[in-house]
């Protein structure tokens, strides 16, 4: 059996669907990534994680003075809830919480620009009431956008403790403070629970150096509102064309294929099953990752988590096959990072939409946008499969497993082991 990007992107519409991590959506999505690997003659299972959710059963915003304006807003899941009858405060815009900012934050409703983790950090010790976000653009029509859902992830509660945390248009935003906002009510009821996610795992064994492990890996979740065909399920179908070609080639190394779960929450996929692996990652020789391929108008990219020689070995690669890509070494923010914190080098194959081809976390990653094609795919995964082909089969493996001074560092600082 031979690859094909056609076939791929059949599968692709067939999971067009929103995903959200520990849904029956992202479940049925696992079922089916799990039947291809068991048509193809695949040892595969799923297994299960926990992972912190939030549901928002009730949010309002009101600015009481000096005018007074309901404004919609959503809140974030796992955030605190207000009193019974809910809690009045003064506004007071933040901007990008300079000191000047944070000493006018104490028991109010504070807007800021962004919401990062350090940015979360300052504000719990300044004190405010609630905290206030915004997303989008000023430029937003309501009947063509979403009031995006975000959520208090565990990086920023574990540490800093929990908050009141709304979130309102950019164009909402603006007008509050253009017409001078003084005092507002809010009302957020929110729920905490425990929800089940779940990774796809299928493998298959090497026939010469069977102790050597090549990981594959891509996610399969998406957010709220988008299908995700774009990030991530391009990525997905072309791991399902890679395990197909290898079942009926049988590889030189063993092969770990991985479909994660909840990558969208805090890559908790990966982490969860690099933590019930661990045992096992002495083995692994390299990780290949998969995340985000198809659009039409773009560029390729291969970020490295390795040495320089890795560079120049896959940019080599790509070069052979006659396709432009930008490879470099660098850390990009998806399921190789927890690969490359326990020693694993690691290789992302990612095409990048053009400006104005490019939808991402919101309703125009969809098939209906007709921003993304089959041939356009089928560069991910001849790329995928070129280099997966000679690393996989060579007599020597070709790729130190070592993770720079410089990448290390930078997983470090992504994973918040450094502030």
């Amino acid at each position: 059996m031979e690859v094909s990007a056609h076939r791929a992107f059949q599968m692709l519409k067939s999971l067009a669907y929103v995903r959200l991590s520990a849904s029956p959506e992202e479940a049925k999505a696992a079922e089916v990534l799990k039947n291809a690997c068991v048509e193809a003659g695949v040892d595969v299972h799923i297994e299960e994680f926990n992972v912190a959710c939030g549901k928002i059963n009730h949010a309002k915003l009101v600015v009481t003075a000096p005018y007074k304006k309901e404004y919609a807003v959503s809140g974030f899941e796992r955030a605190l809830s207000t009193p019974e009858g809910g809690l009045d405060a003064e506004f007071y815009y933040a901007e990008d919480l300079q000191e000047v900012h944070l000493k006018n934050c104490k028991g109010k409703i504070v807007m800021v620009n962004g919401l990062r983790r350090d940015d979360y950090k300052k504000l719990m010790k300044a004190g405010p009431a609630a905290i206030l976000t915004f997303s989008g653009s000023v430029l937003d029509r309501e009947s063509e956008t979403d009031l995006g859902i975000k959520k208090l992830r565990e990086t920023m509660t574990e540490p800093f403790g929990h908050a009141i945390a709304l979130n309102m248009r950019a164009k909402d935003a603006a007008e509050i403070v253009r017409r001078g906002a003084k005092e507002m009510h809010i009302e957020l009821d929110s729920e905490c629970y425990d929800g089940v996610s779940r990774n796809v795992c299928a493998v298959i064994e090497g026939s010469k150096y069977p102790d050597e492990i090549v990981s594959f890996g891509a996610h399969f979740d998406s957010v709220h509102f988008s299908t995700g065909v774009y990030d991530n399920i391009s990525g997905s179908v072309i791991l399902v064309e890679l395990m197909r070609y290898f079942a009926a080639h049988k590889p030189a190394r063993t092969l770990k294929f991985n479909w994660y779960g909840s990558e969208e929450q805090g890559l908790l996929g990966s982490k969860a099953w690099v933590k019930a692996h661990e045992d096992e990652l002495e083995k692994h020789v390299l990780m290949i990752n998969v995340d985000v391929a198809a659009p039409t108008l773009g560029v390729n990219i291969a970020p490295v988590l390795g040495t320089e020689k890795t560079v120049g070995y896959v940019d080599a690669l790509m070069k052979e096959i006659g396709v432009g890509c930008k490879v470099s070494m660098d850390i990009y923010s998806s399921d190789c990072v927890p690969f490359a914190d326990n020693g694993v080098p690691a290789i992302n194959l990612c095409r990048f939409g053009a400006p104005g081809a490019n939808f991402i976390h919101d309703r125009r990653d969809n098939l209906k946008s007709g921003y993304l094609d089959e041939n356009a795919l089928g560069i991910t995964l001849k790329q995928a499969l070129h280099l997966a082909k000679r690393v996989v089969n060579a007599e020597v493996f070709p790729i130190e497993r070592k993770i720079s001074d410089e990448i290390k560092e930078k997983v470090d600082k992504y994973l918040f082991k450094k502030d």
